[in-house]
């Protein structure tokens, strides 16, 4: 009786609150201030080194994010974290919600042929 009063489908037809996202006022702010911080650090590099330079780290970035792995598996992008400095810093996003600390895994095989076209 009071199992069919508080079924879990009746809870899950009634979020009001599901369409909803709350976010924090600085998480904007911290995305502009990553991509600010890394003009004007292209800007320095540029007046103090020439044009090649920010080009040449440009290119070095686009390569390292282009590296292929298995859709399966976590990309820890240790190359470009050493490339821009972010291997020495310790963010939030370092440990907090990480794929690769999920409860549910998927299968690897099945992955893999999806990411390959065979399914």
């Amino acid at each position: 009786m009071i199992a069919d009063v508080f079924s879990l489908s009746s809870i899950q037809k009634n979020r009001a609150l599901d369409g909803i996202t709350f976010a924090h006022p600085l998480q904007e702010a911290l995305k502009k201030h990553d991509k600010k911080k890394e003009d004007i650090d292209m800007r320095i590099l540029r007046s103090m080194q020439g044009l090649h330079a920010p080009m040449r780290l440009q290119m070095e970035k686009q390569s390292l994010k282009n590296i292929g792995h298995l859709p399966c598996l976590h990309r820890h992008n240790a190359l470009l974290d050493a490339l821009t400095g972010k291997d020495t810093t310790l963010d939030f996003e370092d440990f907090l919600n990480q794929p690769q600390y999920s409860e549910v895994m998927g299968q690897p095989h099945v992955m893999i042929e999806r990411h390959l076209g065979l399914l």
